[in-house]
């Protein structure tokens, strides 16, 4: 008898515990998170001196309006428009390379944190996807990870994108915000 009592005690203490994390996690408010176009950084010969072509700056048009769509559809973020900025750097789509000045640029826009992402273009066959996310008062990098694909398509664009978004940063992030033992 004692035993089942304790048992049910011990339950309803987790389920409540849970039931506050989980509000706590769902009342917390979204992070302010200026999302910047996807960049392309080609090193294949003669890449930079041709510059990107009409059919890559349709791409990176269409994965960064997937990735603003991906990190709308997570309820992690309220998305600022990066584009929005006036600064040179952004217009020249030159974020991947100024050090962090991203994390400046975001905080003027009103944003908490900056998210920067970049394919980089080693040849038609080999590429790799980079996403950065930046503290905005501090620069601090928050996040960044990388993964490899194989070919220039937007099917292996996609791919990748989709597989750093939800693995690398959504779901550990949900994952890390639900911790009933974290602050």
């Amino acid at each position: 008898m004692v035993k089942k009592k304790l048992t049910h005690i011990l339950l309803s203490a987790l389920i409540t515990i849970a039931t506050g994390a989980v509000a706590r996690a769902q009342s917390s408010p979204p992070f302010k998170l200026a999302v910047f176009d996807i960049e392309l950084d080609d090193f294949t010969a003669g890449g930079p001196i041709a510059g990107e072509s009409p059919e890559e700056t349709a791409r990176l048009q269409r994965m960064t309006a997937l990735a603003r769509e991906l990190l709308t559809q997570s309820g992690l973020f309220e998305i600022v428009d990066g584009s929005a900025a006036t600064d040179q750097r952004v217009k020249d789509h030159w974020l991947r390379k100024c050090n962090g000045c991203d994390a400046d640029i975001a905080r003027r826009l009103g944003a908490d944190l900056s998210f920067v992402c970049f394919f980089r273009k080693v040849s038609v066959m080999e590429q790799y996807l980079e996403m950065r996310i930046r503290d905005a008062r501090t620069g601090e990098l928050a996040h960044i990870s990388q993964t490899d694909l194989r070919g220039e398509t937007d099917q292996s664009w996609t791919r990748a994108l989709k597989f750093l978004m939800r693995y690398h940063l959504v779901e550990p992030e949900l994952a890390r915000r639900n911790h009933p033992l974290q602050p």
